[in-house]
């Protein structure tokens, strides 16, 4: 809510007040557990008792309760401000009572009286402590190791394990770093084509050739994204990038004529403007979610996890949270901000089907809903989100990159890219939904090989991240959570971003994005095909054993079982 008020005259149940930005909330009675969750302005006021962690990571607002508090009262909350009149039973996690005014007094008693309330005479106030931020400084650089010689695979005790264990020991946390994980893991580089490409190599235009007009979204009847080709952009936010960043994708995604997605950290002008075709993100932390950007989208999305880091919040250090990001999300400027792993209104299932139907109510049913989700539990997830009744599925696996996150998380968490989609379509065909719903995979897909690859094996499209900013500028150091991109892409410093310009990168990442469109038809075409979504498992081979026992693809080269025995031997003693 944005405006208004809402009065309950009896009792409300969990998460009321939920992600409020400017709206009035009166309860009478008692009201549930996580009450004023992730709220950002405006008031709550609860006349009776609170349920535990009333004012869970809250970012802004005031929330009134005149009865007891519950437990862990302010449970997280990085602003905003609670009064309790009640008895506080006890405090969440970096919160503390604090004293308050007499202004502040009469503004609580000013609108206790507008609704016919009773006043209390003294409240006890509880604020953030900032004394337990998780983030309130970054480590010490000891030497830059660029990302693509970060795997550490050469020596045992190498660069990596050295400057990781050294950092560990002036920190006394885990360390937090941008990208993705830098091991290797079994990818779609893994596979090979069956057939001989070289007679595509002689097509002189295979981009005129080969029909690669891809429709995302309309299975149930909304407007679906029409994309020149099956690759859209991965959602990055404005926050982890710089503003001119985001302008700098959504033209080249226009160029190109393809889909933005706007990340968690909603929805500005810029970004808009630039994008022919732009996916408004909804993440738990209701971050610059509103009606207003809902209607003016292309297509809506529900964040359930990422591929970098599944099952966990988004992360943006105080750095980054400028005053213009702070008004467009909705939050304090200035504070490390977290955002929680799940919906608050979102426990189980049901609760999707729910919030499907409202995003389609609010947009008249024209938008197509799509989820999100990290690789995980991959059958079980594709299954729930096709029943469900998503228009589509974007599938992040463990390759993909992120802003900020902990190293641990981004190097062993998740499941890789090749086993999720293989993971997705055999769980698509066990429920008969395979032609129902479409997936869209990314996570670490580099070019149009690997989109053609992914395609091959049931992916309907594909989404690109880190090859765009790749090749819009940055140089992988895997400090964008610092705040101090040089190359002004993961930045919101003035001084740093000013070195980037907009238009000259779009033009680098459109030619990026022409490149992979040349790939994916002259592979096409190579193949046999003119119309990308022939391709199909039979086009494509395992290059190595892992590969073969994850697809189920044919191993090349394979050994003949049947040579006599003294061959085997000699074969096996070269």
């Amino acid at each position: 809510m944005l405006e208004g008020s809402i009065v309950v005259n009896g009792n409300a149940g969990a998460i009321a007040g939920v992600a409020i930005r400017g709206a009035e909330v009166v309860i009478h009675g008692n009201m549930g557990s996580r009450a004023g969750q992730v709220m950002k302005e405006g008031t709550l006021l609860c006349a009776g008792n609170a349920n535990f962690m009333a004012g869970y990571m809250m970012y802004g607002g005031r929330l009134i309760i005149l009865g007891n508090s519950g437990e862990r009262v302010g449970e997280d909350m990085t602003g905003g401000t609670i009064y309790v009149a009640g008895k506080i039973e006890s405090l969440g996690s970096d919160a503390t009572i604090t004293d308050y005014d007499s202004k502040e007094l009469d503004s609580i008693q000013d609108f206790l009286e507008r609704y016919k309330i009773s006043a209390p005479k003294k409240f006890q106030k509880i604020v953030n402590a900032g004394k337990r931020l998780r983030y309130a400084s970054t480590e010490q650089q000891i030497r830059s190791i660029p990302f693509f010689t970060f795997s550490g695979a050469s020596q045992y005790w190498n660069q990596k394990i050295q400057e990781d264990i050294f950092v560990k020991s002036q920190i006394g946390r885990y360390r937090i770093r941008g990208y993705g994980g830098a091991r290797t893991l079994p990818h779609l580089s893994d596979l090979g084509f069956r057939r001989d490409l070289s007679n595509s190599i002689e097509e002189s235009n295979p981009v005129s050739k080969v029909n690669m007009h891809t429709k995302i979204g309309g299975l149930n009847g909304a407007k679906p994204l029409d994309l020149s080709m099956p690759v859209m952009i991965a959602p990055m936010s404005y926050g982890a990038l710089s503003r001119s960043t985001k302008m700098a994708i959504g033209m080249a995604s226009s160029m190109s004529n393809i889909a933005e997605n706007t990340g968690e950290g909603g929805m500005s002008d810029a970004q808009r403007d630039a994008a022919s075709q732009l996916i408004f993100q909804c993440l738990g932390g209701r971050l610059g979610w509103n009606i207003h950007d809902m209607k003016r989208a292309d297509g809506l999305e529900i964040y359930i996890s990422q591929g970098a880091k599944p099952g966990l919040g988004g992360q943006l250090m105080a750095k980054k949270v400028t005053k213009e990001l702070a008004k467009i999300r909705g939050i304090p400027a200035g504070i490390d901000l977290r955002s929680p792993s799940r919906h608050p209104d979102v426990l189980g299932a049901d609760d999707l089907v729910i919030k499907i139907e409202e995003f389609r109510e609010a947009t008249n049913y024209q938008l197509p809903v799509s989820v999100k989700l990290g690789a995980g539990r991959v059958r079980d997830d594709i299954k729930i989100a096709a029943k469900d009744g998503f228009d589509f599925i974007e599938l992040d696996g463990m390759q993909g990159s992120t802003g900020a996150g902990s190293a641990e998380v981004l190097e062993y968490v998740g499941i890789p890219t090749l086993p999720a989609i293989i993971e997705a379509v055999d769980a698509l065909e066990e429920i008969g939904r395979r032609k129902n719903i479409e997936i869209v995979l990314m996570g670490g897909l580099r070019d149009g090989v690997d989109a053609v690859k992914a395609l091959c094996l049931g992916a309907d499209a594909v989404a690109f991240g880190t090859s765009t900013i790749i090749a819009g500028g940055c140089i992988a150091c895997m400090q964008c959570h610092v705040g101090q991109c040089v190359t002004g892409i993961a930045t919101q410093d003035p001084e740093h971003e000013k070195r980037y310009n907009p238009e000259i990168e779009a033009r680098n990442i459109h030619r990026f994005l022409e490149s992979v469109r040349w790939q994916i038809a002259a592979i096409t075409l190579g193949l046999g095909y003119k119309n990308t979504h022939k391709l199909n498992r039979d086009d494509l081979v395992a290059l190595t054993p892992e590969a073969a026992e994850i697809t189920g693809l044919e191993l090349v080269p394979s050994r003949k079982k049947d040579l006599p025995d003294k061959l085997q031997m000699r074969i096996g003693n070269r």
